[in-house]
């Protein structure tokens, strides 16, 4: 497995070599995919599998995304990060409309009239990518995926026999993907539920040591104001202000442990999440201001109401921007975004260009006093990991070293709808 990997990289980024034979070629795809389980591995290996029979500029392949309701890009080649930043499809948008409906390949130089049909934004995306074929890739009579393909090299036109053999690649592709996904979604599911009964553990351990380690502070508390208020020296008085200081704390710790573990009751109400995001953003201005940071908002114009507790979400979102602020020490965006998911919840996306959190440490970040970051507590998203779930919500962060970080809130709507 991990050779055919190594040769669909090389296969993406040596330069043009003589064309291998397509029957070869589709061979050779359909048995790497009894060898392969990773969604990635096969997304790779079916570019390089195009690129080694057809002499193609660029290719991209878009997969949806149920945690975000949009087709983002799942593998590329001919193309430089720059250029697929922010690179998105939405379901409802023509493009895909239209591939879900026809389920064949759209080719721009012999339907110049759909490429009309499609949306600005659509319209945008192929010329400036230099788009001139379009093929859906199907699962169950599902659009799971859009592959699109640049222009062939060094010039003119695809042959039919060319686009045949693209074409031929798809439907196996389409159904090794969707089984691969499954297989990704249910270990991701069983992975959230170790981390719930983890963190359930933790958390009652937490409670029960907050409350065991709170009596003594309070006698030591005590005895430490006594002191003071008897003490002439000067010397002696500032060490022991220090130490009520550190006892205040040390309470203050506990006191968030006690939150992780047992949250506050919700004060149900609806409230406005584009007014809470705006105005969490502007408590922030200063921080951001001073790290160089600048915030960029996509939220609707018109309300989005949901039900909760309006301080709890406030005090979610407060330590996520911080967090992405922090994360972010020469400066950088903080981007946040409102979208309404297909399923009926609502997605906030906040996204930062920090400095990532390394693979190994993603399982981790909810645990209480976990944290790469100097002087930290490590409390920040154990509590917001709580308080989401309190909401019925869910919380996801996706973050790679030295890539930034994603952090994903789903909440249901509120009764009647978001807005």
């Amino acid at each position: 497995m991990t050779a055919l990997f190594s040769r669909s990289k090389s296969r993406l980024s040596r330069k043009p070599a003589p064309r291998a034979e397509p029957r070869l070629v589709t061979r050779e795809f359909a048995e790497s995919l009894n060898l392969i389980e990773d969604f990635d591995q096969i997304a790779l290996n079916m570019l390089g599998s195009i690129r080694e029979a057809v002499p193609v500029e660029r290719i991209v392949f878009f997969i949806y995304d149920g945690d975000v309701s949009q087709f983002r890009v799942g593998a590329s080649s001919g193309l430089d990060e720059s250029q697929l930043k922010g690179l998105t499809i939405s379901p409802q948008d023509r493009l895909a409309k239209w591939l879900k409906v026809n389920k064949t390949v759209l080719e721009v130089s012999r339907r110049a009239g759909v490429l009309d049909f499609l949306g600005d934004r659509e319209q945008g995306i192929f010329k400036s990518l230099g788009f001139v074929l379009c093929l859906p890739l199907l699962s169950m009579n599902r659009l799971i995926g859009i592959l699109c393909v640049g222009k062939r090299v060094p010039s003119g036109d695809f042959t039919r026999q060319e686009v045949a053999f693209i074409e031929s690649l798809t439907p196996q592709a389409g159904i090794a993907l969707e089984n691969a996904l499954l297989y990704k979604e249910q270990r991701e599911r069983f992975r959230r539920m170790l981390r719930a009964d983890r963190l359930a553990t933790i958390g009652e351990l937490a409670a029960g040591a907050a409350h065991e380690i709170r009596n003594p502070l309070t006698s030591i508390k005590s005895s430490l104001q006594y002191l003071e208020t008897r003490c002439q020296v000067e010397t002696e008085k500032k060490l022991l202000g220090v130490a009520l200081q550190e006892t205040d704390r040390i309470d203050g710790i506990l006191s968030a442990l006690l939150s992780f573990s047992r949250p506050s009751e919700i004060k149900k109400e609806r409230y406005d999440l584009v007014a809470i995001l705006e105005e969490t953003l502007s408590l922030l201005a200063f921080q951001a201001r001073a790290a160089g940071v600048e915030p960029v908002t996509g939220f609707p114009e018109t309300a989005v109401m949901l039900e909760g507790d309006k301080s709890q979400i406030k005090q979610l979102f407060l330590n996520i921007f911080l967090n992405g602020i922090q994360a972010m020490e020469r400066g950088g965006k903080l981007s946040a975004e409102i979208l309404p998911l297909d399923n009926g919840k609502v997605l906030v996306r906040v996204t930062d260009t920090g400095e990532g959190i390394a693979e190994e440490n993603l399982d981790r970040i909810y645990d209480p006093f976990f944290t790469t970051k100097k002087g930290g507590t490590g409390l920040g998203l154990s509590i917001c990991y709580s308080i989401v779930k309190s909401h019925q919500g869910n919380i996801e962060v996706r973050s790679r070293a030295g890539q930034g970080t994603t952090v994903l809130v789903t909440f249901p709507a509120a009764a009647g709808g978001p807005a």
